[in-house]
């Protein structure tokens, strides 16, 4: 069964571990979201993607959040004491990935293939694939004017209230090709439990054309009105979208045809229904690598049903 999923870098990357357990190696394509990379001292860096391949690497730094285990940051102390701006947290270990992928593009490759290029030397049998070869940079309008993602997400830990958001460079943007093969191949499309607004929307501004509403299911990464991790339930509310399951059920009905409640919301089964969506009720707490992998294999049933 060949499956592509939709991912940020945090729920749906874990779910997308998942399904690389359940999924016969090649089966398994991930497209992420490129719009939050940010230049950082002339690298690239891409928070989304490198939490994927961290992830499925067996490398991601649970503890922290992002990054490599067992991190080590003597270069960002460095630029400290030279001055630099040292509020993005760039440790030793995951600087040596961004370092092989400037190279490598370099060298002439587009970022899609030096991502399938790390993938390779990671020893990973999953596709990574960003959402574009083309820059795309999510731009935050606060009150206090308008930031980059990254400036607004971790310089300002989230705290300026959201005015709006614009995708700088959607429109002369192209999605790569290998994401479009991915999601047309694809048997099942997961958009996984990710930001609705912040990561998902930036990668269907580009595949959305090439997805097929029968195969799409959508998974809701707000459980009881709370979400599990980031910034998700505030930013709906900010921007004057109903910041429940519901919700993102309608943010998404003309693009799934299939919608995964938890259990917790289950009441709002029929109400996801009349959307035009069939809903699925399932545990979608991941608890450790068994929490992924049970509802991998439970979203998997789904689509072959």
């Amino acid at each position: 069964m060949r499956v592509a999923v939709l991912a940020g870098g945090t729920g749906a990357a874990r779910l997308a571990c998942g399904l690389a357990q359940a999924l016969a190696p090649g089966e398994l394509s991930v497209i992420t979201n490129t719009a939050d990379d940010e230049e950082m001292w002339g690298l690239l860096v891409c928070p989304d993607t490198d939490a994927v391949l961290y992830r499925l690497a067996g490398l991601f730094n649970a503890d922290a959040g992002f990054g490599v285990r067992d991190e080590s940051f003597h270069a960002l102390e460095t630029l400290g004491l030279l001055g630099e701006p040292v509020w993005f947290g760039l440790g030793d270990r995951d600087l040596g990935l961004h370092l092989l992928r400037a190279s490598l593009r370099r060298r002439g490759m587009t970022l899609t293939e030096a991502v399938a290029e790390i993938g390779r030397r990671l020893g990973l049998n999953v596709a990574v694939i960003p959402m574009s070869d083309d820059p795309v940079r999510t731009r935050v309008a606060t009150e206090a004017g308008e930031l980059s993602f990254q400036e607004w997400f971790v310089g300002e830990r989230c705290e300026p209230p959201v005015r709006g958001l614009r995708f700088e460079g959607l429109e002369a943007a192209l999605p790569a090709p290998a994401a479009v093969q991915a999601v047309r191949a694809a048997d099942l499309v997961v958009i996984g439990p990710s930001n609705p607004l912040l990561s998902v929307d930036p990668i269907t501004a580009l595949i959305g054309p090439h997805l097929e509403r029968e195969r799409v299911i959508a998974i809701a990464p707000i459980i009881g009105g709370r979400a599990l991790k980031g910034p998700t339930v505030a930013l709906m509310a900010q921007l004057g979208e109903e910041p429940t399951a519901l919700g993102v059920a309608r943010h998404y009905a003309g693009l799934a045809s299939g919608f995964v409640l938890d259990a917790a919301d289950r009441e709002l089964s029929d109400a996801v229904a009349r959307l035009g969506m069939s809903p699925h009720v399932l545990d979608t707490v991941m608890a450790g690598a068994e929490g992924e992998e049970r509802l991998a294999r439970e979203v998997l049933a789904l689509g072959r049903g």
